[in-house]
């Protein structure tokens, strides 16, 4: 998806936890979207890096981080708001119904 600027929007699912993060990679500025959930973190196709759902960051022992965004869900439908948060912020959600439907 995009934003109305014009950055590209990657939203992911891992689970329960619903988040969305910037499309380009600090690396290289690779296609997050096109990457997958590797390890509980969203892995860039072009090169392995990788960044965590919740906020962005790169785990350790590295120190790259991507903008992330607010998300919700509303009437079954993820919602993201169009305007970036800082690097490294948390934003992902857990949404309430996988999460009831995995504890069953």
């Amino acid at each position: 998806m995009s934003a109305p600027g014009g950055e590209r929007i990657a939203v992911f699912r891992d689970g329960a936890e619903i988040g969305a993060l910037s499309n380009l990679c600090a690396h290289q500025n690779g296609p997050i979207g096109e990457g997958r959930i590797i390890d509980g973190c969203v892995t860039c196709p072009w090169h392995g890096y990788q960044y965590r759902l919740a906020d962005g960051c790169a785990p350790p022992p590295f120190t790259e981080r991507l903008s992330t965004y607010r998300v919700r869900i509303r009437d079954g439908i993820v919602e993201v708001h169009p305007e970036a948060l800082p690097p490294g912020t948390a934003s992902s959600i857990t949404c309430p119904a996988i999460a009831v439907s995995r504890q069953r």
